[in-house]
């Protein structure tokens, strides 16, 4: 127990997740590939590779649509600061 929290210090991030996401749809789509690819394809492993992809897939689009939503709030909070900065340095002067 004492391990795990040694190794998660810190919570993960959009970036880790996506990461995370996209090595595990690269991973099954080769695996659903050679599935596919097999002299008699079993069709129940089919549909939960096929299943397992697409919720993959899903969660990966929503991870990269809140990294960029994360990005343009940052930008956004960073020129408001700006400004705010600068209309006290006018007030000042």
């Amino acid at each position: 127990m004492a391990n795990i929290r040694l190794r998660r210090k810190r919570p993960g991030t959009v970036a880790d997740l996506s990461s995370s996401l996209w090595r595990c749809i690269t991973h099954l789509e080769r695996h659903l590939d050679a599935s596919a690819k097999g002299a008699q394809p079993d069709i129940s492993e089919l549909c939960k590779l096929s299943h397992a992809l697409s919720q993959s897939a899903a969660t990966y689009l929503k991870a990269l649509e809140t990294g960029q939503l994360e990005d343009r709030l940052e930008l956004l909070e960073r020129a408001q600061r700006l400004e705010s900065q600068d209309n006290i340095f006018r007030r000042v002067s």
